[in-house]
């Protein structure tokens, strides 16, 4: 998995936290704006104008380290807060609001409103949008009283700083944690993606060397039987066959890694006859044509339907059925010995049953259909259903 998203998102998130520590300093800036149409009161009071400047910068620095916390709260990284930190923070907000409300320059009650904004906005980063609209409008119904001693447009104009600093911090925040969701949505995909890969690869191994070893070990005994018996040249055929069935198997391994791994309903019928026969089994085909969407799925049912019989059974004959009846295709394929492997009736895999069973029976669950086994007397049955396709049911 690339490391772009990561990237992107710590980009954004410095973004975002830089923009909030500019909104949270908006008091430096409306002090100053108001101080500087004050100049008579700079010269006269300076120590007013002092005290203002200090508390302005301990209450943005107090801001500043509150919104790193509520970020880090969102990263889950977050450490506790020092208690004496928040209160001195706390007591800087009450001194600068009270000092610029009695200061007389209308212009400052901007500066008391800013200050109360950015506060509010310093930690509204871990609120959700419903608690931050009941701060929104406790800060509203606070502001009600200061209508009273103060000019109407003014508490309006500082309303509107408070709210728009507030709510622009809860929106970067908001956009954060989005980015945060989406990114972590990419890596639980990729991490799906991966997991899915490497199950497809397992099956499809499993699938292809199931049959081509079972191949090996039948069509090498039978060579070592016909060295026994005199016959080199049968013998040299079937040594010939084993090597043919290694070379294969590494084309196609290159094919599963690349996953382009195809089974073919026809080859597939094919090669069991021609492996059974090779362990003098007899193999009958019958039964209704395999319909195109259902053959690939059925023909790796084949597969390993035919591989357990050579690996767990007695068998000395063994059918191969297809019927298309009631909007579904059923394959049979029946033996006559013994098989240990079974399924649950439902078609899922039994906690005994091999990896060759789940493998199909995950193939065949995605197209809507189920696997069972049973015993018929003397014989035992593999059965694979599948719906089938609208177009092609009667």
């Amino acid at each position: 998995m690339g490391d772009g998203p990561a990237v992107s998102a710590r980009r954004f998130e410095t973004y975002v936290r830089w923009s909030t520590y500019g909104a949270v300093s908006t008091p430096i800036g409306t002090l100053l704006t108001g101080l500087t149409g004050a100049d008579r009161l700079v010269g006269t009071h300076p120590v007013v104008f002092l005290v203002a400047v200090v508390l302005t910068l301990a209450l943005v620095t107090g801001n500043i380290l509150v919104s790193r916390w509520s970020f880090d709260v969102l990263a889950g990284r977050a450490r506790r807060l020092a208690a004496g930190g928040v209160i001195a923070w706390g007591l800087a907000l009450v001194a600068l609001v009270a000092v610029t409300l009695t200061t007389p320059v209308p212009a400052m009650a901007v500066t008391a409103a800013a200050a109360i904004g950015s506060v509010a906005a310093s930690f509204v980063p871990v609120l959700d949008a419903r608690r931050t609209l009941r701060l929104n409008a406790a800060i509203l119904v606070l502001a009600v009283p200061l209508a009273a001693v103060s000019d109407i447009p003014l508490v309006v104009v500082g309303v509107a700083v408070i709210s728009v600093i507030l709510w622009a911090g809860w929106s970067s925040a908001w956009l954060l944690r989005v980015l945060r969701e989406l990114q972590r949505a990419h890596e639980d995909r990729a991490a799906l993606t991966l997991a899915n890969e490497r199950l497809r690869i397992s099956r499809d191994l499993h699938d292809v060397f199931g049959r081509t070893l079972a191949a090996i070990a039948v069509k090498s005994e039978l060579a070592s039987e016909l060295v026994r018996r005199g016959g080199d040249e049968q013998a040299a055929e079937e040594i010939t066959g084993v090597r043919r069935l290694a070379e294969e198997a590494g084309n196609e391994v290159r094919r599963v890694v690349r996953g382009e791994l195809r089974a073919n309903w026809e080859g597939e019928v094919s090669g069991a006859r021609s492996l059974l026969g090779s362990a003098g089994i007899r193999c009958t085909v019958t039964g209704d044509p395999v319909p195109e969407e259902c053959a690939e799925a059925l023909a790796w049912v084949v597969r390993e339907g035919v591989t357990n019989v050579l690996r767990h059974s007695a068998a000395t004959q063994v059918t191969l059925a297809t019927t298309n009846e009631d909007g579904e295709v059923l394959l049979t394929i029946a033996n006559d010995g013994a098989d240990p492997v079974r399924l649950v009736p439902t078609g899922a895999a039994s906690p005994d049953a091999g990896t060759g069973l789940r493998a199909m029976s995950e193939r065949i669950r995605a197209l809507g259909g189920h696997i069972t086994t049973r015993r018929d007397g003397d014989w035992f049955l593999l059965q694979a259903t599948i719906p089938l396709p609208e177009g092609d049911r009667a």
